[in-house]
């Protein structure tokens, strides 16, 4: 007896199909043939076409695939931590209550572009169920959802592919033993791969190499993926990477919590915030969390509802952009030109939309003014603002990724930007670069030890390179210096600290030190965990860090936790020399290995 009929064929030359049937018995269904126009799959009323260009089908069933960035995600389904999948049933819709209607008219036809488009980049799937019940196709519709919604939109299996355990799901599920239910998976070959190219190239390094973008642009060009779905394609692979998961998935877990009281207050916009700044050092694109915020922030209140000084001055310099009286239409001054640049680094900091739609809402009106008025003045003076803002915006992210990304150098086109950049910005006052771009990245707690060397290094080297005592060669010699040095600290921590716990009691001289020091050296470089020997520098740098470790996890943590006197944390933090990143992370493994309460952890780090 036949439970199972599987079968493959092509679409089109990008476009392979996967068809899976499931019963008790199949052993003498007629229920496909090839016609014309295309491939077509029946049973029982329901049909399903696959053509050249895309899909009909009339009858039971839906579409289902993953949910991936650029996907439908309602509100309901982003609540629910487990659902992964989308479920869309023909001939249903969300009323205005909310609710789901039914409806017998299931029929329709989509194009592939809107399959892979609307749906998952990469593989989709479709299904119909032959039921022995006979109802109207409504209340089948309505049968079905009921049967197997909750599992499918929850199951593992789709982004797996795997066909036959799915359909058996399905059919399982449905719960009618005379039923049959075909799947249908159409797969997108071309974006197929351009997603494990990528998706190759990134988890190598954690970021795209010149060369790699290459080979993306030469793909996207062959296969003529539109730019969208490119970036769709990239978001979504650097989403599921599992240490990139995690942190947008504590991201929205964070969003979630503050949606079901209605107001999010400054505690947790310190919380988001610090993880939308390990997101730029671990390179996960703020796109998945502007995503995010959207869809969970946009009706939120968040406390302190008065608009800042910034925004109101710059409600002011645009507003003042419009003015009727020639001579002072569409000017705009250096002060008014520091006012905007500060606003926009504030904006940026507190990661206040205001600025950015008040920006948006002006250059609209500025084009609306230049075609009514026939008057390019105002256009011209925005078009002013935003050269000057492009290269905020350029310079802001090439130091910010320099400060927070790990093994991030600068190139010698690199520096020559930014100083040719900071000659501008200094045109409009004396220091402006410096208050923009270092001040306050100098005063982020999150700063790790070796970006801050490197953000000192770029800052003095760019003074140097204006008064002519270094060179944009010699500036970016030192900062690939540094980072190797991080590279180095980095590559060879966890390994000393192993070693280090073993004879911590025996390092009580400097030549005890010195010994296990050219132990240790000699092991890393026959363990291939270096190949050269490492300065004694980086062994003292470490071996001294992990003593301060010590110190704080048997004796501080202990009495911080009993006292919850933040401020001896703090105290720690600020004269240590560790990376609060790493100090944070030994005290969620402490709480975890000793059982504590986390709300104790959130406490003390107020």
């Amino acid at each position: 007896m036949i439970n199972e009929i599987k079968l493959h064929g092509k679409a089109n030359e990008k476009l392979d199909y996967y068809v899976t049937i499931t019963g008790a018995d199949l052993s003498s269904r007629y229920c496909y043939e090839c016609l014309p126009e295309g491939d077509r799959f029946f049973s029982g009323g329901n049909e399903f076409v696959i053509q050249q260009d895309g899909v009909r089908y009339m009858g039971t069933g839906g579409s289902l695939c993953e949910y991936m960035f650029g996907v439908d995600l309602p509100l309901k389904d982003l609540l629910r931590k487990d659902v992964s999948n989308r479920l869309v049933m023909y001939g249903a819709y969300y009323d205005k209550a909310d609710n789901i209607t039914f409806t017998n008219s299931t029929g329709g036809k989509e194009s592939f572009d809107q399959v892979f488009l609307s749906g998952n980049a990469v593989s989709n799937y479709f299904f119909f169920v032959h039921s022995s019940q006979k109802n109207e196709i409504k209340d089948l519709q309505r049968e079905i959802l009921k049967t197997i919604g909750k599992q499918v939109k929850r199951s593992e299996t789709v982004g797996a592919n795997d066909d036959s355990r799915l359909c058996r799901e399905i059919f399982d599920a449905v719960g009618d033993p005379k039923a049959l239910v075909f799947l249908f998976r159409l797969v997108n070959r071309h974006n197929e791969e351009y997603f494990k190219t990528f998706n190759r190239l990134y988890e190598d390094r954690k970021t795209i190499a010149t060369d790699g973008m290459s080979v993306l642009d030469d793909l996207s060009r062959k296969y003529n993926i539109i730019p969208y779905q490119q970036e769709r394609i990239k978001i979504d692979g650097m989403y599921k990477l599992p240490e990139n998961k995690k942190i947008v998935d504590e991201y929205k877990d964070i969003l979630i919590a503050v949606s079901e009281k209605g107001e999010v207050n400054p505690s947790e916009l310190a919380k988001l915030s610090r993880l939308r700044t390990l997101s730029l050092r671990l390179n996960i694109p703020h796109t998945l969390f502007d995503t995010l915020d959207e869809l969970l922030l946009k009706d939120m209140n968040i406390v302190e509802v008065e608009e800042p000084d910034y925004i109101r001055d710059t409600r002011a310099i645009f507003e003042g952009l419009f003015f009727r009286t020639d001579n002072i239409r569409g000017h705009v001054s250096s002060e008014d030109l520091i006012k905007l640049l500060k606003a926009k680094q504030k904006s940026t900091m507190n990661r206040d939309p205001a600025f950015e739609s008040l920006l948006l809402d002006t250059v609209r009106a500025c084009d609306e003014h230049a075609r009514d008025a026939n008057d390019m003045s105002v256009m011209e003076a925005m078009s002013h603002i935003l050269t000057y803002f492009d290269r905020y915006d350029s310079t802001a992210t090439t130091i910010n990724n320099l400060a927070f990304m790990e093994n991030s150098t600068l190139s010698e086109d690199n520096i020559r930007s930014l100083s040719g950049n900071k000659e501008i910005f200094d045109q409009i006052e004396p220091a402006l670069f410096r208050e923009l771009f270092f001040d306050s990245i100098i005063g982020n707690r999150y700063l790790t030890r070796y970006g801050r060397k490197k953000v000192d290094i770029l800052n003095r080297g760019l003074v140097e390179i204006k008064a002519g005592n270094t060179t944009y060669r010699a500036l970016a010699s030192k900062l690939s210096k540094i980072n190797e040095v991080d590279k180095l600290y980095t590559s060879i921590h966890r390994y000393i600290k192993d070693r280090f716990k073993s004879i911590y009691a025996e390092l009580n001289s400097k030549e005890d030190q010195e010994i296990f020091i050219q132990d240790l050296n000699r092991e890393i470089q026959s363990k291939g965990i270096v190949h050269s020997p490492v300065p004694h520098s980086v062994f003292e740098e470490i071996i001294l860090d992990i003593r301060k470790e010590s110190f704080y996890l048997n004796n501080l943590l202990p009495h911080i936790i009993v006292s919850r006197d933040n401020q001896v944390r703090e105290d720690f933090l600020l004269n240590s020399g560790l990376d609060r990143f790493y100090v944070e992370e030994l005290e969620k493994d402490y709480f975890d290995m000793n059982k504590i309460e986390q709300n104790i952890l959130e406490e003390i780090r107020k």
